[in-house]
């Protein structure tokens, strides 16, 4: 029937995967080639990010990471993660594992960050709830959570020239830190204990400041949506 052909040509016109890059982020020529012959190659892969490196050499650590439980958010909030960073208290910025070693992650960053398109239709968009920060981690959470793979795939490098002075601009800061809440409401709150909730709360609080604290008053709002 026509309206199968029309169909099947909508399908077959439509991408198979999806690039967040930020304006920030520099790539060499084979990099998004040589990531989509690996989804090519593994279909249960729904995220993949390269090693991520910053101009003074050093990785982006953003570009590996273990999700913001309850847990490894109270260990980076009062400094567990920077006094101990080859334990298991780092286990939100993974800087005890081998940056040259391809692995399966939580999340990568959403400065490059390929998408699979199947996924996307099955979770959905980014989340408009989170503003600046925070997006690349809740959509990265969903894809794994339906049962997708995210692999950080150092096979190839790109350099997030990323600046630093924007995390000081006041409303950028206030930003980071907002997506906190959000995020752990939105995942974690049903399933954590009362004395662990109010310690990460006061950990969000003592970073972020009283600004936040309509955010995590909403929290409630949150869970139900």
């Amino acid at each position: 029937k026509a309206d199968d052909r029309v169909a099947s040509l909508d399908e077959a016109l439509q991408p198979r995967y999806c690039l967040l890059l930020n304006p920030d982020t520099e790539v060499e020529p084979d990099t998004i080639p040589t990531l989509i012959r690996f989804l090519d190659e593994t279909p249960n892969v729904g995220v993949v990010g390269p090693r991520l490196m910053l101009p003074n050499g050093e990785l982006d650590h953003a570009c590996r990471r273990g999700f913001p439980t309850p847990q490894a958010s109270f260990y980076y909030m009062f400094g567990l993660s920077r006094l101990f960073p080859g334990s298991r208290y780092s286990r939100y910025d993974l800087k005890h594992l081998d940056i040259h070693q391809q692995m399966d992650v939580d999340s990568v960053t959403g400065a490059f960050m390929l998408v699979r398109t199947t996924a996307i239709r099955e979770v959905g968009l980014l989340d408009d709830r989170f503003w600046m920060y925070g997006e690349d981690l809740d959509w990265a959470k969903r894809i794994k959570d339906a049962g997708w793979r995210v692999v950080y795939n150092p096979v190839v490098t790109a350099l997030h020239v990323k600046d630093q002075s924007a995390r000081q601009n006041p409303r950028a800061r206030l930003e980071f830190y907002r997506a906190m809440p959000i995020f752990y409401y939105k995942h974690y709150r049903k399933q954590t204990p009362f004395w662990l909730h109010i310690m990460v709360l006061a950990g969000i609080l003592l970073k972020g400041g009283w600004p936040l604290w309509p955010t995590i008053r909403a929290g409630s709002a949150v869970l139900q949506k």
